[in-house]
């Protein structure tokens, strides 16, 4: 060590045996026993006593070490100049470890501020799902964008082959005829979510087509918009299959303000609605049933766009009220993807409510029909008085007035969703053409298929071994987040943007990889390089997303916010 050997009882480091305590007395308190095994050294005996100071930094989550072998210790050298006094290093060294400790604590601390968790979507009983990666995808979007809502869009259903993709269809129809060919799809369906729009400033004398603008039915598969504005004048506007279903009290009909919705048909097209559950009664009854504030189960309306917010874990569209349209003209692509939202969305809340219902010890019944007028039920037997209802009498725009427009689409959204929509034919007498069926796509022989990345192949060895060690074998975070998280951890010139294209072709957005690492680390508590989380992970997201969801590390991550700096001495190390 030369000139730099310290006394005898403070050598600190050792190349080969790392930190050294010599035998005698020593202050008890200057250096703490961590929990966690973390290291402070230069990269070489020669150079520990240059001019330029070493200056360490904690391996965070370091308890998962043993699994990375000597991956498990990082280093971020910053010079400085100017001889250090004799006891630097030992002062240098007391601090950082007080430091690391205070900061364990205040990370403990704020752990239980933030949203933990698997970012996965709710739960539902229905065959059509949110995938985990659109639901991430949605979730990490920036806040107000439109790929940051909620829509029938996101929905998958069990595949029918490997090459198509399940998703909800949309009809929009213009005409009788095409109502009841379409109508013919929900006459077996046991619920079926449903909702009205109209004009804005309709008025009783202006008739049905202005006070009954669009229908829109849904069942978990497909959604159904009927513009009877558009409805040539000598078709009548109720087709006869619509008429049965929403008069039939055995297929039950959902949404939010069902009742005033069921008023309009009675006034303006004579139908006699049966069947109708409101929204708002199972939200509040499951919701307080669960908190034990029975209390506050009443009739009152919960607006649909809380619901989705509260129930679904993703905002409704926001911006311009999309009843200010103007409905003698046909619908925009846009217009049809936010109606049809509308509905599909009770239909999905009705299923989840409902199997929440189920899982509650005791069980409270399911709410009446709301045309029969009864109250309440808990579980103990105890009913709501319905005396009260003005909850129920709202005006619509109170409770429905949150359909909205957000800001323009982009058209590789409207692309995406295009594919879902289906303009029912206007030459209603014309058979449609039988559809040519596409010859199979022919499956790459394992010659063709091109080899897996070596990067790829030792995340895959890598998560093999993490999953069947018994320390780790119970893990929260998914496969797909520690396979991304590994690829990210052992290769330093890749960032998720590059790590997209990695593991898909095409890539994968980069926001999913951003949450499969985010997610690994945090879940399961592994070792991060401070300046990459933050300048090629946490950078990435909206602020929103950070405070409410990794507030943990974005603390932990705090001052390492100098990659120039950094990137030099690396540089100058090699």
């Amino acid at each position: 060590m030369g000139d730099c050997t310290r006394s005898s009882k403070w050598k600190l480091w050792h190349p080969n045996q790392g930190v050294v305590f010599a035998a005698g007395q020593q202050p008890e308190s200057l250096y703490p026993k961590l929990n966690h095994a973390r290291f402070f050294t230069s990269l070489t005996e020669a150079t520990e006593c240059t001019e330029n100071v070493s200056v360490a930094r904690e391996v965070s989550g370091s308890s998962k070490a043993g699994i990375f072998q000597q991956r498990t210790v990082f280093t971020e050298t910053i010079a400085i100049h100017g001889k250090p006094e004799t006891s630097a290093t030992a002062t240098t060294a007391a601090a950082v470890q007080d430091e690391v400790k205070d900061n364990d604590e205040k990370v403990e601390d704020a752990t239980s501020e933030e949203d933990d968790g698997p970012i996965e979507p709710p739960f539902t009983p229905l065959e059509f799902k949110i995938p985990s990666e659109a639901f991430r995808d949605a979730s990490f979007a920036e806040p107000g964008t439109p790929e940051s809502f909620w829509s029938y869009t996101l929905y998958r259903g069990p595949q029918e082959n490997e090459d198509t993709e399940n998703k909800v269809k949309v009809h929009y129809c213009k005409s009788l005829h095409t109502t009841e060919r379409v109508c013919q799809y929900f006459l077996d369906e046991k619920v079926i979510g449903f909702d009205l729009e109209w004009a804005s400033d309709a008025t009783k004398a202006q008739g049905p087509r202005r006070n009954i603008s669009l229908v829109q039915i849904a069942s978990p598969s497909r959604i159904a918009l009927f513009h009877l504005a558009l409805y040539p004048k000598k078709d009548s506007l109720l087709a006869p299959t619509l008429q049965k279903i929403m008069e039939d009290p055995n297929i039950t009909k959902t949404g939010v303000f069902i009742k005033g919705d069921a008023t309009r048909m009675r006034n303006f097209l004579g139908v006699e609605s049966r069947g109708l559950f409101e929204l708002s009664n199972l939200y509040k009854l499951v919701k307080y049933s669960s908190s034990g504030e029975v209390e506050l189960v009443n009739k009152k309306l919960v607006s649909l766009a809380n619901q989705v917010k509260e129930v679904l874990h993703l905002p409704m569209f926001k911006g311009q009220d999309v009843r200010a349209s103007d409905w003698s003209l046909p619908l925009k692509m846009d217009q049809i993807i936010y109606s049809a939202s509308d509905a599909y969305a009770a239909v999905q809340l009705y299923a989840i409510l409902d199997h929440q219902r189920q899982a509650l010890d005791p069980m409270p019944p399911l709410p009446y029909h709301a045309e029969l007028n009864l109250p309440i039920r808990l579980a103990d037997g105890v009913s709501i008085p319905t005396s009260d209802e003005a909850g129920e009498t709202a005006e619509a725009a109170d409770v429905k007035g949150d359909a909205k427009i957000p800001a323009a689409l982009s058209q590789e959204y409207l692309k995406s969703a295009g594919e879902t929509i289906k303009v029912e034919a206007e030459g209603d007498e014309v058979e449609p053409k039988p559809a040519v069926p596409k010859p199979p796509k022919s499956r790459k022989t394992p010659a063709e298929q091109k080899p897996k990345d070596d990067r790829i192949l030792a995340a895959e060895t890598w998560l093999k071994h993490y999953r069947a060690n018994p320390s780790t074998a119970k893990s929260r975070a998914t496969p797909a987040s520690l396979r991304a998280y590994y690829i990210w951890h052992a290769n330093d010139d890749l960032d998720p943007l590059d790590i997209a294209k990695l593991l898909r072709d095409p890539p994968l957005q980069t926001t999913t990889v951003v949450s499969y690492i985010l997610e690994a680390i945090k879940l399961e508590k592994l070792p991060f390089n401070k300046i990459r989380l933050r300048t090629e992970v946490l950078d990435l997201l909206p602020k929103e997303i950070l405070s409410r969801r990794y507030k943990t590390l974005v603390k932990a991550c705090e001052g390492a916010d100098q990659p120039a700096v950094a990137k030099a001495a690396q540089k100058d190390l090699q």
